[in-house]
């Protein structure tokens, strides 16, 4: 994959190649790494990928804050800007959030949203003693791992340990502004998306976090058009633990939405 720049860090690792884009913006305690497999069955199918990472995590651990959904927002947007060509946005968690914000200003350019194991906008409004835990995670190899499993279905112990290297890179004090910034979540989220257009819902079967309650709640009912998508023997990191299933979801939706909807998206599956 090729690097993208802002400002002298990167910003997104991309694959270059395909007449629509697919621009992933991993979630909390997440970096670009953790979705390579997904990105090599979406590249297949002849799709330019982008795989983002926000400041302070993964190849921009040494980016300044603030470390927020808008900050995250702008830079993602800056990459979307930046393609010249149809794109699909993708975040998960957290990421969807974010996702959201870089869809919404943005009809044009991003044909579909797809929202994946997705913490509501509006954020989760966790009270203190329950947030506390996950600020607290940043640098604790054994409490990351032990979150990691809990939520899991799948994960071979090598996937787990790629989740928990991703989060033990980023330093602790990037790890409680993140945990903040979901758990608060954006102004916007309280009222209808302000993106209209075609969006994808996924969630893991056996996600205990983002729970079907959670999403029929807070997410669901904000768009007009939306579909729905279920992983099964997968938790709240389908991207890990079934990355094939996830992709085949993700591009029959690209192919239904993209005007280069004559690509043959088939791939996902071999």
């Amino acid at each position: 994959m090729t690097e993208a720049r802002r400002r002298g860090d990167v910003i997104a690792h991309r694959t270059g190649k395909g007449a629509a884009a697919l621009v992933v913006h991993p979630g909390f305690l997440d970096d670009a790494t953790v979705w390579h497999t997904f990105a090599d069955l979406a590249a297949e199918a002849d799709l330019d990928v982008a795989l983002l990472e926000p400041a302070g995590v993964g190849g921009r651990a040494g980016a300044p804050g603030p470390y927020t959904l808008q900050r995250m927002a702008d830079d993602a947007g800056a990459v979307v800007d930046s393609l010249g060509k149809p794109c699909v946005v993708v975040g998960q968690s957290m990421g969807a959030q974010v996702a959201e914000l870089v869809a919404a200003p943005r009809a044009e350019s991003v044909r579909g949203l797809v929202l994946v194991t997705p913490v509501p906008l509006a954020g989760t409004r966790l009270p203190d003693a329950d947030i506390a835990p996950f600020r607290a995670l940043g640098g604790q190899c054994g409490s990351q791992r032990a979150v990691r499993t809990q939520l899991s279905v799948s994960n071979s112990p090598e996937t787990l340990d790629l989740l928990v290297e991703s989060g033990v890179r980023i330093a602790p004090p990037v790890v409680a502004a993140l945990a903040d910034a979901w758990n608060d979540g954006d102004p916007a989220g309280e009222a209808p998306s302000n993106y209209r257009g075609p969006v994808l819902v996924v969630r893991g079967a056996g996600d205990g976090f983002v729970t079907d309650e959670m999403v029929r709640g807070g997410v669901i009912p904000r768009f007009a058009e939306l579909r729905t998508a279920l992983v099964e023997q997968a938790g709240h990191w389908p991207h890990a633990e079934q990355p094939a299933s996830l992709a085949a979801a993700v591009l029959s939706f690209v192919a239904q939405v993209t005007a280069a909807g004559s690509l043959d998206l088939g791939g996902a599956g071999r």
